[in-house]
């Protein structure tokens, strides 16, 4: 597999226990939550939280909010919680 111009490789981040491969440098936290609940776009009555760790230096952990981003590294751990107001 050869490497091209097209931007960085990808690298495996895990999201709620589970690998998915990432190529861009940041990922935002609507991108988080879609790859935590795939197809599963979020409602009025949904909340969702972010945190991650394992980050770049800096920005080794913490949380992610709505309309911002976080530099990616390999072996990154999201974790996504959902809560839904009734």
């Amino acid at each position: 597999m050869s490497q091209d111009s097209h931007g960085p490789a990808p690298v495996t981040i895990i999201v709620n226990t589970r690998p998915h491969p990432w190529e861009a440098k940041e990922i935002t936290f609507e991108q988080v939550v879609e790859l935590a609940y795939p197809g599963q776009p979020p409602t009025e009555q949904d909340t969702y939280t972010v945190r991650y760790s394992r980050g770049h230096d800096g920005h080794g952990a913490g949380t992610l909010t709505a309309g911002h981003s976080v530099p990616v590294k390999k072996g990154m751990v999201f974790d996504v919680y959902r809560t839904s107001r009734s």
